[in-house]
């Protein structure tokens, strides 16, 4: 019997090994193709660059060499914590620190008036400071993306170095269109970042399919279930902003020109070229509707990453000893000037709160009379203080991360927006239940004492915020390697198989009112041939006729 277990075993492990082997065999295994990858955030020195690290650090775990290229205007990033993870390239700038910093200052001065508030408010103050003004500010609004671009495509030694190094492929955020002229004149592909999600009128020049029945331009204060009124609404929008859009890149399509970079492109047609589209959203806080396959969506890349951040000790003690709980109040690290009387309406309606509140504002509050329940603080590690088990709601403005932080958490919201996307995210989180908003021109402290007392007290709101936070974490990769991931795909075997063809396709084929207008001529050509016919048969009938009637007469 020994002997014959023997014999059984000497047949089945090589049968196994043989088996193994096989298997082994017939699954090719995917050679990692260590990367250098170009990444240019173009403009932001805020929330938008700390977003778009996250994603860069992803791509270093998983192997691959990231350089940031920065303007000289904006360098702080090269001492920055994990500053050492990437390498850097700096190009020459038209502007200054001091430039970047008084147009921050700007347009957090013009959002807390509530002159950015709408579509129709932004473009009456961009066309009368633009046309009518003659103070400095505005160049440096209206101009700054395209005078950087000018000004990087002109530094003939950054660009010589940057082609000397050849990268495998361009990131870049789409707050700047320069991304794809970049990419020209280094001769490689690029991929584009959205930190501020699908925009209908910009979506449209990269194929992704459009319908204002249900989907809601930007700034328009709609949500996807319309009325007959709301969808005209949307349709004039919607041409509004593709025409407003198409006019802001003539002045790209001025240093195409002026570069020799494709000129007999239209910019939309070389945006278009983009191998991947990494949009920041998720469908537990966006509106349902139609992608393509070279897009991809993702929640902020700040969220599901393991940190080392403390929270200083005078902030945890004020945390752990809020019995009632706390509310956390920020609006973005731009905002770090304040009227009086406007900071004073937020300090009284806080005051009101049987919450404590912890402030983060980077300016000077001393002058303020600051209620006994509030703490205000320069700087304060955000996700963790939303991850304490007393926080119970965020105010802000409404900015993005903060509102998918917010969610994360499950933790309700009350938003004051005051320029771009701070509308429309707020829009979302309203129609999904997890919050409320408020309006910056016309608040009061009644107002935003009753408004975050309401979203605390009501524990629909909470519940609401906890099921998307459930739906959020439910992904089973977090947004940062989702963006790495993707990106490493196609910066291996290239997105033009992702690319869908509608990218190429005019505003006529796309619509296909060339076809309506082939099927018109035909069925009218058609018409045209059976009338004629009816009228010469009634012709041949009405002449026998009157010559059978002369022939009885005869």
């Amino acid at each position: 019997m020994a002997s014959t277990s023997i014999r059984i075993h000497q047949l089945v492990i090589p049968l196994v090994i043989f088996l193994l082997a096989g298997q082994c065999e017939s699954t090719p295994t995917v050679e990692q193709k260590r990367l250098k990858l170009l990444y240019y955030t173009a403009s932001d020195d805020g929330s938008h660059h700390l977003t778009n690290i996250k994603i860069a650090e992803a791509l270093v775990r998983k192997g691959h060499d990231v350089t940031f290229l920065l303007s000289d205007s904006c360098t702080k990033w090269r001492n920055a914590d994990g500053a050492d993870m990437f390498r850097f390239a700096v190009h020459r700038s038209l502007y200054t620190a001091e430039d970047r910093e008084r147009n921050l200052r700007a347009i957090s001065r013009l959002g807390l008036t509530g002159e950015l508030r709408g579509l129709a408010n932004a473009a009456r103050f961009y066309i009368g400071q633009k046309f009518f003004s003659n103070a400095k500010t505005p160049q440096l609004l209206f101009d700054f993306h395209t005078n950087e671009c000018d000004s990087l495509l002109g530094d003939n030694a950054t660009i010589s170095a940057m082609r000397e190094e050849s990268f495998d492929l361009l990131i870049g955020e789409d707050l700047s269109d320069c991304h794809p002229l970049l990419a020209e004149i280094l001769g490689i592909k690029f991929v584009l970042v959205s930190g501020t999600g699908i925009i209908p009128s910009k979506g449209s020049w990269y194929g992704i399919p459009n319908h204002p029945a249900y989907i809601p331009e930007r700034q328009a204060g709609l949500t996807d279930q319309m009325n007959l009124l709301q969808r005209v609404k949307n349709t004039y929008l919607y041409f509004i902003n593709n025409q407003a859009r198409r006019s802001m890149l003539w002045k790209y399509e001025d240093l195409q020109r002026k570069y020799k970079l494709m000129p007999e492109k239209r910019m939309p047609e070389m945006l278009a070229q983009a191998q991947l589209w990494l949009f920041y959203g998720d469908f537990g806080l966006e509106f349902a509707r139609p992608l393509q396959p070279n897009t991809v969506v993702l929640a902020s890349p700040m969220l599901g990453l393991p940190s080392d951040e403390k929270i200083p000790r005078d902030q945890q003690e004020f945390l752990d000893a809020a019995d009632e709980g706390v509310v956390l109040f920020t609006l973005g690290g731009h905002v770090n000037d304040m009227e009086t009387a406007q900071a004073q309406m937020f300090a009284n309606g806080l005051a009101k709160l049987k919450q404590r509140v912890i402030w983060q504002f980077p300016g000077s509050l001393s002058h303020l009379q600051i209620g006994n329940n509030t703490k205000v603080v320069q700087w304060m590690p955000q996700q963790k203080i939303l991850a304490h088990r007393n926080t119970k709601a965020l105010l802000s403005h409404g900015g993005l991360n903060g509102m998918y932080e917010a969610a994360w958490y499950g933790l309700p919201m009350v938003g004051i927006p005051l320029f771009g996307d701070h509308f429309d995210n707020m829009e979302r989180a309203v129609a999904k239940g997890m919050a409320l908003q408020l309006d910056i021109a016309t608040l009061t402290e009644d107002a935003l004492y009753d408004t975050v007392a309401r979203v605390i007290d009501d524990p629909r709101y909470r519940k609401r915020a906890q099921n998307i936070s459930r739906l959020l974490r439910d992904d089973p990769v977090i947004p940062s390697e989702k963006a790495a991931h993707w990106i490493a795909h196609v910066g291996r075997y290239g997105g033009e198989y992702l690319r869908p063809r509608a990218a190429d396709l005019s505003w006529i084929q796309y619509h296909l009112l060339d076809v309506y207008a082939f099927l018109a001529a035909i069925l009218f050509g058609v018409l045209g041939v059976l009338l004629l016919g009816c009228k010469g048969f009634i012709w041949i009938v009405c002449r026998n006729r009157k010559q059978q009637q002369k022939i009885k007469v005869n």
